[in-house]
């Protein structure tokens, strides 16, 4: 029986051009990167044990094909970029630009001609870099993957997978890439590509899976204590996964016990938090497109199941009612959100397979792992589209809050789904005002103006604190900034501003928590609505502070600590003068 480092190292040593299908399948002899290594270990091992275990006979791992990281280096070559990243090393646009403009080696359309041939359906056209072969760091949304109807004559599908090709290429050299490999001193970047089948079905002009996610073999954010962390949890949309890992609104379900939810269940805040805009590849014009359900009834009746997904909010009533069978004009006051509520009661075997899937997994890697999935409840089919070890630092060490701290300096206090961790004598805090934040026309400016404070603080750990969630696509439900921008705060705290609409996501399965996990930087929300948590208003009012170019940003100079308990979910920052 190997140990857990055995199994570890088994699966680092692990090269998938040793099996004779995928290195059919691979152009060039080279690395094909950290997430096709992953799928593969994978894919060979289940399909190993379908026989023996019942629950695997309708998992799939969509079709692939590789490009390996030489393909990658023969194009920088042959177009000179190669010289242009050595001469101009920091002149991004420049690389992306020349990139984008490149062209590929013959041997390279030859293979991509046979491709698009073979693979005569959509496709996910998915980066897997030489340094996502690691362990250690998990580059989560830092690469780019996009999707292509493959559709018309074989110049117009080339013209759409190299196109894709270079967009992946060119993330290699986008900013949150570039801080990241920096501030970890990574070197040596290289970009393999996959090239799979996109699972789903055609619905009307879009393509898509009816739900899809991610799921995580371990919590380690929990939001209640009746959670265990090895039960592991599973964050689920309707549509492309796409909406799964960004900061925006999913389902998550703890395998522990699978009713309770974040928001717990008053129907205004569940309404509140559901997802009510989904993905789908626009086969007529190959874009990703996002609609609102609400605003694309007609779909319904391309979804026999569609009210084992979703609930119709009456706010009027507030009130969740089931989706009736035919469903063509909602009342006044009500709307669909996906709350996926009826979901467990209608696909059980579902959260059997994940649950089976987390624990096969992480005992074959030796690791927690970190996959992502899609699915068709009707047919049934599970395609298993992303593995990989889940890459994080968080460690129950013992952590004691002081007992003799004074309550006038108590900054910040929580008590959900925060990390676990210490941070002391931290000399400044940055605040993003939410009454300004709320009333800015443009809040993209404040993101900049965060990023540019970030820059000067670069050589000190502070502690970042504003409305809402950090990072969100959607500026109205916080501050959205990128990777870069926050990358060298110590801690991050979310603050829920009840009457303005600011509340933190708890939002564990992100790629913007996979960061904060990674680079040890501890994460607290905090709600004025929560009697236990405590924001004191009057310290961000008073303390001694200096402003910076925007009237929404403020940086507070003093002498702070930050104590967070994971186990017992409790956390304070306080003033120590």
């Amino acid at each position: 029986m190997d140990t857990t480092k055995e199994k570890v190292k088994k699966f680092i040593q692990f090269n998938p051009l040793e099996i004779k299908e995928i290195r059919e399948k691979t152009l060039g002899t080279e690395c094909i990167g950290g997430k096709a290594k992953g799928l593969v270990y994978a894919k060979i091992h289940l399909e190993e044990r379908k026989e023996e275990y019942e629950i695997l006979k309708n998992v799939v791992i969509p079709e692939s094909y590789f490009l390996s990281t030489e393909v990658y280096e023969d194009f920088l070559e042959l177009n000179k970029i190669d010289r242009i990243i050595k001469e101009e090393p920091g002149n991004l646009n420049l690389i992306q630009q020349k990139i984008l403009e490149g062209k590929f080696p013959d041997y390279v359309i030859s293979f991509l001609e046979k491709v698009v041939s073979i693979m005569d359906y959509p496709l996910a056209i998915r980066s897997s870099s030489y340094l996502e072969d690691s362990i250690k760091y998990s580059f989560a949304g830092k690469y780019f993957t996009t999707f292509i109807p493959n559709t018309g004559g074989i110049d117009f599908r080339l013209k759409q997978i190299t196109r894709a090709i270079k967009q992946i290429y060119a993330s290699t050299y986008g900013k949150n890439a570039v801080v990241y490999r920096e501030k970890h001193n990574l070197h040596n970047e290289k970009m393999a590509v996959i090239i799979q089948q996109l699972f789903g079905k055609r619905r009307k002009e879009g393509f898509y899976p009816e739900i899809a996610g991610v799921g995580f073999s371990q919590n380690y954010r929990r939001f209640t204590e009746r959670i265990r962390k090895e039960d592991g949890v599973v964050r689920i949309v309707f549509g492309l996964g796409t909406r799964s890992t960004g900061r925006g609104y999913a389902r998550i379900f703890s395998l522990t016990n699978l009713s309770l939810r974040p928001e717990g269940n008053n129907p205004w805040e569940i309404a509140k938090y559901s997802q009510e805009t989904f993905d789908m590849l626009d086969m007529d014009t190959g874009e990703l497109r996002d609609y609102n359900i609400n605003v694309r009834l007609d779909l319904i009746s391309y979804h026999r199941n569609f009210n084992k997904f979703a609930s119709v909010y009456s706010s009027t009533e507030n009130m969740l009612k089931d989706v009736p069978p035919v469903l063509t004009k909602l009342n006044p006051g009500e709307r669909i959100v996906f709350t996926f509520d009826n979901f467990p009661a209608f696909k059980p075997r579902f959260f059997r397979l994940m649950e089976f899937l987390f624990r096969y997994l992480e005992d074959l890697m030796g690791i927690a792992v970190d996959v992502e999935w899609a699915y068709e409840p009707e047919d049934p089919k599970f395609a298993l589209v992303q593995v990989r070890p889940l890459t994080s630092y968080e460690e129950y060490s013992k952590v004691e809050i002081p007992k003799d701290i004074k309550k006038e300096n108590i900054i910040l206090a929580g008590d959900r789904m925060l990390t676990n961790g210490v941070l002391k004598n931290v000399r400044h805090i940055v605040y993003v005002d939410f009454e300004e934040y709320n009333k800015c026309p443009d809040k993209y400016e404040v993101a900049r103006e965060v990023g540019r404070v970030n820059e000067k603080l670069q050589k000190e750990r502070y502690i970042l604190v504003g409305p809402g969630r950090w990072g969100s696509s959607n500026p109205n439900l916080g501050v959205p900034v990128t990777y870069n921008e926050i990358s060298n705060c110590g801690m991050l705290v979310e603050l829920g501003i009840k009457t303005k609409n600011f509340m933190p996501e708890l939002s564990y399965g992100t790629h913007f928590f996979a960061d904060l996990d990674l680079d040890g930087i501890l994460y607290m929300p905090v709600f004025d609505s929560i009697e236990t948590n405590v924001i004191n208003f009057e310290f961000f009012k008073s303390a001694k502070s200096k402003p910076t170019e925007h009237p929404a940003v403020w940086v507070f100079e003093g002498l702070y600590d930050a104590y967070l308990d994971g186990e017992k979910m409790r956390g304070v920052v306080v003033s120590k003068e």
